[in-house]
């Protein structure tokens, strides 16, 4: 191989690295690379931008008799929906007074890449799934179908609980709420 076509493959190569690099670093002026660390102090409706999942996963697993809460969400149809699991040693634990509620405000404030249409709850106690729609039901005004065993409660398009992202929720009482992550 010559000297010059040695000298031209150098230079593509060098361009096209230029080119990768420049592409890849971009940061807008005044922006961080550091995501900001979430407050998990009460918030009103739709003011932030949500709690993470790593966040709203400490708030439900806060409560006392809740424990391996998972927040997340998939596909479901042509649209989002937002997935809360949990696991119970006590059916209490998820009646008690207000954790119902909490536990739902705290999967409709998690920030996702898109706006859920559906918010579900599973929660497992002892190898069962609870069935908890008619409390759900009850706590939304509404009267969604039982949703037959999977998941506990389902709820589409959730408007009592305001703008998504929803409000950060205060604990319920007896509950303190964990640090900030």
């Amino acid at each position: 191989m010559s000297f010059q076509h040695r000298a031209i493959g150098l230079l593509a190569a060098a361009v096209a690295a230029l080119v990768l690099l420049g592409g890849c670093s971009a940061l807008p002026t005044g922006t961080s690379s550091v995501a900001p660390t979430p407050s998990v102090a009460p918030t009103p409706s739709g003011a932030t931008g949500g709690l993470s999942r790593s966040a709203a996963e400490a708030l439900i697993n806060a409560v006392p008799g809740l424990s391996l809460a998972s927040v997340g969400t998939h596909i479901s149809g042509l649209g989002h929906e937002g997935v809360i699991e949990v696991y119970v040693d006590d059916d209490a634990a998820i009646t008690a007074p207000g954790v119902l509620d909490y536990v739902l405000r705290v999967g409709w404030a998690m920030t996702t890449y898109d706006e859920p249409e559906e918010l579900s709850l599973t929660v497992y106690s002892h190898g069962r799934k609870l069935n908890l729609q008619p409390q759900a039901n009850a706590l939304a005004g509404v009267d969604y179908p039982d949703p037959g065993g999977s998941p506990s409660v389902s709820l589409s398009a959730p408007s009592f609980m305001g703008p998504w992202p929803g409000a950060v929720p205060a604990p319920p009482a007896g509950v303190s709420a964990p640090p900030a992550d």
